[in-house]
């Protein structure tokens, strides 16, 4: 078993691939850093510094919502994964801009490892079990934006090339909270 100490919690306010099929782009704007994360069954609420609640564009109640059937609520990934990436694709991939929910401090990554299905975050409430834990899809507007290409209706060689980098993990991993919880940064998952 291997524990990571939580580095950064983030939720998106709204969707990050804006526009229409096949001329999608991806954009990072939607993403808020949060102090506090209320995670539970349907997706996760970000608490902010003074207060505010942010439902998360995954939340089976987002009125925009990417996940109406409750499989994706929280996504996570290593610090490690965006060290690679950057020596990859370069220093616009910060921590942070693939859209995960927690960052985990793991310099060796976690992209490629076979995870098992379910992790568990140490709270202060107790465990917050995550099930279903699975890598997250590469997406053709993230390979664009990671090589830095505008939408096309074309899918390039180098845009096949980036989803197959990006898969295993690479772009993180997705879960589901079974129960609720309160999640800090500093707080420890303990996946294996």
């Amino acid at each position: 078993m291997a524990d990571y100490p939580i580095v950064r919690l983030q939720v998106q306010r709204g969707p990050v691939k804006a526009g229409r099929a096949p001329l999608r782009h991806y954009g990072p704007e939607a993403i808020v850093p949060v102090d506090r994360l209320l995670a539970g069954p349907r997706g996760v609420v970000g608490l902010a510094g003074d207060g505010e609640e942010i439902l998360d564009v995954h939340h089976q109640d987002h009125p925009q919502s990417r996940d109406r059937r409750g499989r994706a609520g929280v996504l996570f990934m290593g610090t490690g994964d965006y060290v690679a990436l950057r020596a990859r694709y370069g220093e616009h991939l910060v921590d942070g801009i693939a859209g995960e929910t927690v960052l985990l401090d793991a310099p060796a990554g976690l992209a490629r490892l076979d995870l098992p299905p379910v992790a568990t975050i140490a709270t202060a409430d107790g465990p917050l079990e995550l099930h279903d834990v699975r890598p997250a899809d590469p997406c053709v507007e993230f390979s664009r934006f990671c090589l830095r290409q505008e939408p096309s209706p074309v899918v390039s060689a180098d845009v096949r090339r980036a989803l197959a980098d990006l898969d295993h993990g690479a772009r993180g991993y997705r879960s589901v909270a079974v129960n609720a919880g309160t999640v800090r940064i500093g707080d420890v998952v303990s996946i294996g």
